[in-house]
Order: structure tokens, then C-alpha cells, then sequence
């Protein structure tokens, strides 16, 4: 198998891995958010207080859809849009306790959705693929940050 097989099998393997996740999250009807918003909400949970604007560029989408969006997570009690501290036109956003708590829920289910199939390996295996993708996130190209 040459290297465009195994990146194409490691791209499919990692696709699998994300879909099971998210719709063991977020693929019922009662689910509290979408997937959309939880790509949002966990922006602002790694990047807290920042201005709409940066927020739409690190999620490669308008103002204008990160704002409706804001509006739903706001009647959700998830986040919340403040005055800037030092520029009163721009407003930023946080998550509020119940958004933080969303995400913590969320992580632990994750986790628990993962612990049977990663059982399925002996403990230096997991080891072993936990370094190993690790070292792969590390050496992905970082992202220029938008100013």
C-alpha cells in the first residue's frame, strides 16, 4: 500500500471517528444544539471575550450568520454578548455557566462514547495511538490567528 492509500484510509478512519461522535451527540431531535453551534460555542470556550468579528473569521463564516446564531444560543442561556471593555461599538461574546457545563457534558460523553471501541486495544496500543495522533496534530500547519 503506498502513502496516498494509507493518508486516504487515515482520512476516512478520522471522518468515521468524528461522524460516530457528533451523532452520538448532537444526531437526536432532543439534542440542545446543533453542530454548527457547537463548533461555535466551543470557539468561544478555547478563545473567551472575543469580538464578533474575530469570531466569524475563526469560523470562516459572515458577522451576519455568527450573529443569528448568537441570538439562539443567547435564548438558550449559552452565551452571552457583552460591551467590549475598551471600544464600546464592539461587542464580545462569552459563553455563560450553562455554556461551559454544555461543553463539559458534551467531552464527557465523547469520552464515554469512545471508551468501548478503545478498549478494543491493549494498553500499549492506546498509548501508542494516543502519541502518535498527537504527533500529528502537533505537526499540522498552524493557522494564521485573524487580527
Amino acid at each position: 500500500m503506498d502513502q496516498r492509500d494509507q493518508l486516504d484510509q487515515l482520512a476516512t478512519a478520522l471522518q468515521n471517528v468524528n461522524r460516530y461522535l457528533r451523532y452520538s451527540t448532537f444526531g437526536h431531535e432532543d439534542s440542545a444544539i446543533t453542530r454548527v453551534q457547537w463548533v461555535l460555542l466551543r470557539t468561544l470556550y478555547r478563545h473567551p471575550g472575543l469580538p464578533i468579528g474575530q469570531l466569524a473569521d475563526r469560523l470562516g463564516v459572515r458577522q451576519s450568520t455568527v450573529s443569528q446564531m448568537l441570538d439562539k444560543l443567547e435564548a438558550s442561556g449559552y452565551a452571552a454578548r457583552r460591551p467590549h471593555p475598551r471600544d464600546t461599538r464592539v461587542k464580545t461574546v462569552e459563553l455563560t455557566t450553562a455554556g461551559h457545563d454544555l461543553i463539559r457534558r458534551t467531552e464527557a460523553l465523547w469520552t464515554e462514547a469512545l471508551v468501548g471501541p478503545f478498549e478494543q486495544f491493549s494498553p500499549g496500543e492506546r498509548l501508542m495511538l494516543v502519541e502518535l495522533m498527537q504527533r500529528l496534530s502537533d505537526a499540522l500547519p498552524k493557522r494564521e490567528e485573524p487580527q
